[in-house]
């Protein structure tokens, strides 16, 4: 459908171009190009530098909200498509792709609202039609979802996704002998799709017919061999019927075949640990949290494992991870109350086992049951193996950990010979003219930045200071802390090269006092009174240093950018967000400084901010975004 609305919106591209001051049409074909190659970050920096003209032209609007769309960056085309109707409230495109855009983001009654809307403007638009379907199914509304997909049937009965969805939705209601002939039905329409086999074999596994369910599943793998979901249930069949060691081949098949699938690698796990197997299952177990990091089954689940290893110490920090995304889990409680015992913490362990107590009793009367997100058993991982997203609620907090790629980038340092992007500072500009140095300006390092500094390559240097500010700032890019801290106390404070060498000491200190060494590293430890800090590194040196630079010579994006970082490793994250903040507010195009503000934001809990400053950060070419995008804003 959104492939469908963007190439009738092509069409109007040429007529447009003639009453442009820029050459539209260049932009909206490069554009489409780069969308129908997959490249959809190319694509929304390219109609990005159309859009810094043109910021309400409704197509440019439309194909950036829908590259966006392509990349999970839901509230990022969700702010593109607001803007638009602004302008274009009837752009019925618009109104269809803004409620697939809010039927992501689970606000699903809003949806409606666009696609209701749509639906008058074009009543006869089967896609529009099909649309209010899946919009009443995800609000549960499953006999007028059924309405609405029938409907869409008469029209075209071949359509697939509607025969499926509408066996569903009769799935749903109850009805599994209408369920089951809407998926056969697929099969005759549909034969060389997988999708109607896997339906049936998911209605046989439910109805423990194990035999029937891997005959159908050997009829979609014949189709789809490759298929990760009808392999991963096929696994799930093989391990339920004994055969262990099949099973284990089929699960692997799967990751193979879906390498991003945390919940393959999370049933691996559990089969692996009941076969004692508790190396292999912690790795899978840390290979599904890599993927889905704020998952609560699975953090719970590798505090299990470790306990069954006598790993304690692992074991309580996984429990207390389960603990901080889900306050309320009582089994959590209760199993790091037994850790804690193992460990001789006997406060610690009273402590849990009164949580776990009070909560108990406080849902002892809830007719789901007070225990419903504590069901970890293996028969419970089997039936959530058929949620299409392996993640927790929508209510469970954010994680106070980050994964190891969404770590923040790096330091602003001085560095030689680059070129100055923002808004020049002044101690930059006079070391340049009046010490005789290679250029030298603020950067953000980067894989092709990040390097040693050959002097021999440079200019002849005559001032011994500049040439020991030069091989300072190498030695700090090597790491070598210690003698890169040596020479720069060789520089005088009369020399006007004195800012320079103190802007380089804070962010060498900053960088030492992170990277050194120690028995444990500083984290979070999340409870049911919230997050409580270890013991943490002390940066307040270099925090007071730069903070004094930007009072004494004026204030400068990188100066506050590089703050923020030094108050998120001092757990300070209130700071930090200010000091982006500042940063952003000198400069808004600072793409570093949204990124991280952004990862600062998610652990605080201001996912729709984050992810509105990872939209933007992508959008000015920050391509590392939009992976964080993957894992943090789909909800």
């Amino acid at each position: 459908m959104l492939r469908k609305l963007f190439i009738s919106l092509s069409l109007c591209i040429a007529v447009l171009s003639t009453h442009a001051q820029l050459n539209r049409y260049y932009f909206y074909a490069k554009t489409q190009k780069l969308y129908e190659r997959g490249d959809y970050s190319g694509a929304v920096g390219s109609i990005s530098v159309f859009l810094e003209y043109q910021s309400e032209d409704e197509i440019a609007l439309y194909l950036r909200a829908l590259c966006k769309y392509q990349l999970d960056d839901w509230r990022g085309a969700q702010a593109d498509l607001d803007n638009l109707l602004v302008h274009k409230p009837f752009m019925t495109e618009a109104l269809v792709l803004r409620a697939a855009v809010r039927n992501q983001l689970n606000e699903h009654a809003a949806a409606m609202v666009d696609i209701r809307l749509a639906a008058e403007l074009r009543p006869n638009e089967r896609d529009i039609r099909y649309m209010r379907g899946v919009t009443h199914f995800l609000l549960e509304e499953y006999p007028e979802a059924i309405e609405d997909f029938t409907a869409t049937l008469k029209r075209d009965p071949d359509h697939l996704d509607a025969r499926l969805n509408r066996g569903t939705a009769y799935l749903l209601k109850g009805d599994t002998v209408t369920a089951l002939q809407d998926y056969r039905q697929a099969t005759q329409t549909n034969p060389y799709s997988p999708g109607p086999h896997i339906n049936i074999a998911r209605v046989y596994y439910s109805q423990h017919k194990n035999e029937l369910a891997l005959e159908t599943l050997d009829k979609a793998l014949a189709l789809a061999p490759k298929s990760g979901q009808a392999l991963l249930i096929k696994a799930l069949i093989e391990f339920d019927l004994k055969r262990e060691k099949q099973a284990l081949e089929t699960i692997s098949q799967a990751i193979a075949c879906a390498p991003r699938s945390s919940l393959a690698y999370y049933n691996r796990a559990i089969m692996y640990a009941q076969k004692g197997e508790y190396a292999a299952a912690l790795k899978d177990y840390e290979a599904a949290a890599q993927i889905s990091p704020s998952n609560v089954f699975i953090r719970y689940n590798a505090g299990v494992t470790y306990a069954e290893a006598k790993r304690y110490r692992e074991a309580a920090d996984a429990l207390s991870y389960a603990i901080a995304l889900y306050p309320q889990f009582a089994r959590a409680y209760n199993l790091r109350a037994d850790v804690r015992l193992k460990l001789g913490d006997r406060a610690g362990a009273r402590t849990d086992y009164d949580s776990a107590q009070q909560i108990v009793a406080r849902y002892v009367s809830d007719r789901e049951g007070g225990d419903k997100w504590s069901d970890t058993t293996a028969n419970f991982s089997r039936f959530i193996a058929f949620e299409n997203d392996f993640t927790t609620p929508s209510d469970l907090v954010v994680p106070a950990f980050l994964r190891d790629y969404d770590e923040l980038l790096p330091l602003a340092s001085i560095h030689v010979g680059q070129e100055q992007v923002y808004t020049e500072w002044q101690p930059v500009r006079r070391a340049d003219s009046v010490a005789g140095a290679p250029f030298f300006a603020f950067v953000i390092p980067s894989a092709d930045t990040a390097r040693r500094i050959d002097l021999e390559l440079l200019p002849p240097v005559r001032d011994v200071h500049t040439v020991n500010l030069i091989r300072s700032i190498s030695l700090a890019e090597a790491h070598e802390y210690e003698a890169a801290l040596a020479l720069l106390d060789s520089i005088p404070r009369h020399s006007s090269l004195h800012p320079l060498r103190r802007v380089v000491q804070a962010t060498t200190e900053i960088s030492q006092i992170r990277f050194a060494p120690t028995p444990l590293s500083p984290v979070w430890v999340g409870g049911s009174s919230g997050a409580t800090k270890t013991d943490t590194p002390d940066y307040s040196r270099p925090i007071g240093e730069l903070q004094a630079l930007a009072t004494e010579y004026g204030e400068n994006p990188y100066l506050y950018y590089s703050l923020g970082i030094a108050y998120y490793l001092s757990r300070d994250l209130a700071s930090s967000e200010k000091a982006f903040d500042r940063a952003l507010d000198l400069e808004s195009h600072f793409a570093e400084a949204l990124f991280n503000r952004a990862l600062v934001r998610i652990l605080q809990g201001k996912n729709n901010q984050a992810c509105l400053d990872l939209s933007q950060a992508g959008q000015l070419g920050l391509d590392r975004a939009y992976r964080v995008i993957s894992d943090h804003c789909k909800r």
